[in-house]
């Protein structure tokens, strides 16, 4: 009896050791599963000291009066240039697919799925040339506030990006800002830069910014102000790095996902597609004025070049402008001047 009474005795032991092992490695193994994808909620639409501009929340269609479906066509076919896109959750996915055509016709095996705010035949790079296209500008802003919330892919030689081209009214309007650049190979880190090409009024400027997430697994808000001396990054709402240097010109806007485009490395066979880039919205805003707008009021409008005012009565009331030639405002691209002399000295 006694020796039966200690070996059930050394088993009760012996069973709790090994329950308390076991215990042990139940929670060493739960605190060692990585941190579930944490998405960072959307912004409100409405941003303090800023007027929306223009936006595109991706809530089940594409707003055909903003963007273009074709990447700089005139450089290839217009179905190789074609978008391969959809959407799920309330959310734009820009797609390359299998059976997608390369971009070019040439053999080059490069894929390309990307939306844009304007076209014109050779805009960013004049070769290689295919066929001419129409000029088409549908939103082309200078300065500003843009935003984008999105999820990256991690696929082998890919990037995707949030990016900007200079809308080339002159041959040196070139300059090119990268506002998210991501290379599939690169999880937690991307490209932040300024390309001048043929601007000589700007200056080189390529940086790595490292984050603390996944950006292929984790919606994020990337966003940059442009101002005329500077180009400040913001991610999730945080100043991140700024550019002392920025385009003085509109530019167009793009967004969209790019294989084997030489630098991002080489496809992987076995790295099975679609490979996907997803943006839930597109914001652009542009600084409140000091004061509204009010109907029946009297403005005064400056050329910036000339420093001189638009007499409205020289035609009518009826102000004709380009686009380009008055500064800051909405479609006039005009300011206030309520403290300036007389209107006279330029007409309308």
């Amino acid at each position: 009896m006694v020796n039966t009474h200690l070996g059930i005795q050394r088993l009760t032991r012996s069973g709790i050791i090994l329950s308390l092992l076991a215990s042990a490695l139940i929670f060493n193994a739960t605190a060692a599963q990585p941190a579930q994808a944490a998405d960072i909620p959307p912004n409100p639409l409405e941003k303090p000291g800023w007027i929306l501009d223009r936006n595109d929340e991706f809530n089940g269609s594409l707003d055909t009066s903003l963007w273009i479906t074709n990447y700089f066509e005139s450089r290839t076919t217009e179905e190789r240039s074609r978008a391969r896109y959809g959407f799920r959750d309330n959310a734009l996915v820009l797609r390359i697919d299998d059976d997608q055509p390369a971009y070019y016709a040439d053999g080059n095996p490069m894929k390309v799925s990307s939306i844009q705010t304007g076209q014109r035949t050779g805009l960013h790079k004049t070769s290689p040339f295919h066929h001419s296209i129409p000029t088409i500008m549908k939103y082309t802003p200078r300065y500003g506030y843009f935003e984008i919330r999105a999820k990256s892919s991690a696929r082998s030689g890919i990037h995707t990006a949030f990016w900007t081209a200079g809308r080339q009214d002159t041959s040196t309007q070139t300059g090119e800002i990268d506002v998210m650049e991501h290379p599939g190979r690169m999880g937690r880190s991307f490209l932040y830069s300024l390309h001048k090409w043929s601007d000589p009024s700007l200056v080189e400027s390529s940086n790595t910014i490292s984050v603390g997430f996944d950006m292929t697994t984790e919606m994020h808000i990337y966003g940059l102000e442009w101002t005329p001396t500077q180009l400040k990054l913001y991610v999730d709402n945080v100043l991140t790095r700024t550019i002392n240097a920025s385009p003085a010109y509109g530019a167009v806007f793009l967004l969209g996902i790019y294989e084997n485009a030489g630098w991002t490395g080489n496809v992987d066979p076995a790295d099975p597609r679609p490979r996907e880039f997803v943006v839930d919205y597109f914001r652009a805003y542009r600084k409140a004025a000091d004061a509204p707008i009010m109907s029946g009021a009297t403005y005064k409008i400056r050329n910036v070049a000339t420093g001189r005012y638009l007499d409205s009565e020289a035609n009518g009331a009826l102000i004709v402008a380009a686009p380009s030639s008055y500064d800051v405002g909405s479609a006039t691209r005009c300011r206030m001047a309520a403290s300036e002399p007389a209107l006279g000295g330029e007409s309308a």
